[in-house]
């Protein structure tokens, strides 16, 4: 196989970018998930392995396009189109659920606010998959909303990374970092589109619902309303 030259590929080093992803994955959730996998629920193992799975994909995926394999890029596209990607919300969904039936093991009221966050990011990881499969035949913006989904499956994982600097001994605070981190990751990467060409819309789409989300994140855990509804989930 030979590549295409580089200069007519978008982010040709993509992979080593989401392989990346990938280890900070792992690293994060080495403590409070692969070193206690016996303690998991198969709700666990499957929101893991389809997050894991995604990951994996898009590492691969630019690999393909790069070498000129495209419909098997587009068989791939497909198959997490209608099995990977279900199986990653619905996990989440249990997952969710799960959370607030055990809210005896987390901080008072933590729940809800990851609740919050978790619900908010699945609707946002759908947004940027729908976007990217609408935009499938433009390129660019069809590669910027898949980068868009691996930055809204970061944060827990750096979130947890983050507990190994002695200085940010809160969850609150290594919670504000991390989207702290994405939003930086965003504005680089709007400054990249303006150093190689022109801006384009997804990276501040992303950088707006991330700012939104970082904003309400911090407030949503003491609404009433919310905290109903939860409750209502959860049973």
């Amino acid at each position: 196989m030979t590549p295409l030259k580089e200069k007519f590929i978008l982010y040709p080093h993509a992979s080593w970018f989401f392989a990346l992803a990938m280890l900070i994955t792992w690293v994060g959730f080495s403590t409070t998930y692969f070193a206690r996998l016996g303690a998991s629920t198969v709700y666990h193992h499957v929101h893991g392995a389809t997050a894991g799975l995604w990951i994996l994909l898009l590492i691969v995926q630019p690999l393909l396009y790069k070498y000129g394999k495209l419909k098997l890029h587009r068989k791939l596209g497909w198959i997490a189109s209608v099995i990977l990607i279900p199986l990653l919300v619905v996990g989440g969904l249990k997952m969710i659920q799960l959370m607030i039936q055990r809210q005896d093991f987390y901080p008072p009221g933590e729940v809800y606010r990851l609740s919050f966050i978790d619900f908010y990011s699945l609707i946002q990881f759908l947004l940027f998959f729908g976007l990217s499969l609408y935009h499938g035949k433009r390129i660019h913006l069809h590669a910027r909303y898949m980068v868009c989904t691996v930055l809204t499956l970061l944060p827990p994982a750096i979130t947890r990374l983050l507990f190994f600097i002695p200085f940010l001994d809160t969850f609150t605070k290594t919670l504000n970092v991390s989207f702290a981190g994405v939003e930086i990751t965003s504005l680089i990467l709007i400054w990249d589109d303006k150093r190689s060409g022109d801006f384009r819309r997804p990276y501040f789409l992303a950088l707006a619902v991330f700012g939104l989300l970082h904003l309400l994140m911090n407030f949503a855990g003491s609404w009433v309303l919310w905290k109903s509804l939860m409750d209502v989930y959860a049973s």
